[in-house]
Order: structure tokens, then sequence, then C-alpha cells
């Protein structure tokens, strides 16, 4: 039976039964009846497709924002309420941590609402990046012990500022490498830049062009 890969903000719904759960694809997802958590991994839809028909059961990815996806893709995978467009948004959870004073409070209200894990990281690495003792509390607790574990940090972990709070900075947009290139190779850009049979290779093969690329053919000079 085909497995169903599924991408959210928020795994802890998906913590039942049997569960592998890894920063970066450490095993291959295919033991049955097993969920594979994956944290770390930048998701596009081409490495989806690598996956859709490996999968055993489940495989989540857990990402901050919903990459840009065909409708062909989103129709063979789960995507998590967590991440669809017009949520209401963690404004106010995110104000409570960082700036009330009655921390048990907020505990209460993180408890009855969660932050998704990966999306109060973004916030504290943005805002509180300094406070050394929480970082180091916070890896032994995010991908090993149960989201309450977490949450009880950020509710009792950071410090309450009256300041204003800034939101993370969008990251920078990722360009995958076009087929024929692995995805580790750090030397494709220069590669296609230099070379042009390469280049003349890539029109022909590929539906889409790296933004580098012209469309029109070139012509290759070789010695006689």
């Amino acid at each position: 039976m085909q497995g169903i890969v599924i991408l959210t903000s928020d795994e802890r719904g998906y913590r039942v039964g049997n569960v592998v759960e890894t920063r970066g694809i450490n095993y291959p997802p295919v033991a049955p009846n097993t969920t594979y958590i994956i944290h770390g991994v930048k998701v596009t839809e081409k490495e989806i497709k690598r996956w859709t028909d490996v999968v055993s059961y489940r495989m989540v990815f857990v990402i901050d924002k919903l990459p840009k996806l065909s409708k062909k893709i989103k129709e063979e995978i789960i995507v998590d309420k967590s991440l669809k467009a017009g949520s209401t948004g963690f404004k106010r959870e995110v104000d409570m941590m960082f700036r009330w004073d009655n921390r048990t409070r907020v505990f209460t209200e993180i408890s009855k609402n969660p932050i998704p894990i990966p999306l109060a990281l973004s916030f504290l690495r943005k805002n509180r990046v300094e406070e050394i003792e929480l970082w180091r509390l916070l890896s032994q607790t995010k991908f090993t012990l149960p989201a309450m574990y977490t949450e009880a940090l950020l509710a009792y972990g950071v410090r309450p500022r009256r300041g204003m709070w800034q939101w993370p900075s969008k990251s920078v947009k990722h360009e995958s490498p076009p087929d024929g290139f692995r995805e580790s190779d750090k030397y494709w850009r220069n590669i296609i830049a230099l070379d042009t049979e390469t280049r003349n290779t890539l029109r022909t093969s590929n539906e889409s062009l790296p933004k580098s690329v012209k469309k029109t053919q070139e012509r290759v000079l070789k010695w006689v």
C-alpha cells in the first residue's frame, strides 16, 4: 500500500504509533506503519516527487512556509491546516511569550493554542538569540521530548520585555539545481555559466530553465 507525504508546521499531531523523527532524511521511509517526521529539509516540488512513490506509510516534512506547488502535486499529498492560507496566525501567542509578566498564564494560553515549534523558534532566533541557557535547554527538548516540555520553556524560559518584538526575516529563496545535477552540488551554477554544451543540453531536456540561462540555443565552437 502506497503511503502519503504530509507538509506541516506543527508535527505534534503526527507523533502517534511508531515514529522516527530526525533532522534531515537519515532513513528511507519504507518501514510499514511508521511515521517519519523530518526537520531541517528545504522542501520543493522536486523533493516531494522523490518520495511520493517510495513512502510506505507517512512522511511528514516540518516547514515554516508552504512552498510553491503545482495543482497536480497538491492532489497527491496532504497540506496540514497549520500551513493553509487564511489562518488567524499566532500573533497574540507570540506577543504574550515575549511581553507578558504572568508566565503561568502564558503557559496556560500557549497550551490552549500551541504555537508550532518551528515558528516559535524562528521568532526566538530573531528576538532572543543571546539567551544561551534557553537555547541549550531547547536543544535537549525540541526533537526528543513531548511538545509540552518545549511549550514550558517558551513560557518560563523566555524573559519578558516591555519593548516590541520583531518578525523573522524572510528566508532567501532557494533555487534547486536542474535535472542532471545533485542537490548537494555546490558548483552547478558555475558549470552552467562556463560550459556552452551544458546550457544547450538543459535547453533541450528541461521544462524550466535556471534564471541565468536564456532559451535560445548557442553555437558551440570546437577545435578542428
